[in-house]
């Protein structure tokens, strides 16, 4: 919904991330959410080097001006916007944003092994932190409830959310690689990939 590179994972090298975003069934005015946010870029490029060491498909994305170093803050959208809205973090929080690439539209079955292993690296290298972590991910479930909607009906729309909630109660990971990974496909989802990488 936001930056994203065809084949590879990003991190944003920015200072500052800022953005506006609103929701679908929800138009500014009322829904107007914008945020402002200090970006890592330390830590952004610390596990860029060392996800990359390991064979990960990321790379890193500065907006107007070298590593760390503009002027000016990297242009966030909706998806970034809104779960930072409600987080609302202080001053002190020091934020890293990943970007899922774009062939999560097309290729998000093939790319569960893919998304596992990059979620197993970050939590290793998460793990090794002294800080306490927060691991966000944008999630969107299924588009697809109404025929009158942007993206039409699909019958794969309640039980793929069912399915992904079970996952979240159970933790069972059947539900989430199995049962939603066959539905997926006809639901739109975009918060699935990241919910693999968990």
């Amino acid at each position: 919904h936001g930056m994203a590179d065809l084949k590879n994972f990003m991190f944003f090298l920015n200072q500052e991330g800022q953005g506006t975003g609103d929701t679908d069934n929800c138009a500014c005015p009322p829904c107007c959410y914008k945020i402002t946010v200090k970006l890592d870029y330390n830590v952004s490029v610390s596990m860029l080097k060392s996800l990359q060491s390991r064979g990960a498909n990321v790379s890193g994305l500065t907006a107007y001006g070298p590593v760390g170093n503009s002027d000016e803050p990297f242009p966030l959208r909706w998806g970034e916007v809104i779960p930072l809205h409600f987080i609302s973090p202080s001053e002190s929080t020091r934020v890293v944003i990943l970007s899922v690439p774009s062939r999560r539209y097309t290729e998000d079955v093939a790319m569960i092994p893919e998304m596992m292993q990059l979620g197993h690296a970050m939590w290793s290298i998460i793990d090794e932190m002294d800080e306490k972590v927060v691991f966000v991910v944008s999630g969107d479930l299924c588009h697809r409830f109404d025929s009158n909607g942007p993206f039409g009906y699909s019958n794969a729309s309640e039980p793929f959310d069912e399915a992904c909630g079970k996952w979240v109660i159970e933790q069972n990971g059947d539900y989430l690689l199995e049962d939603a990974a066959g539905l997926v496909d006809k639901c739109y989802s975009c918060g699935y990939t990241g919910f693999v990488m968990l």
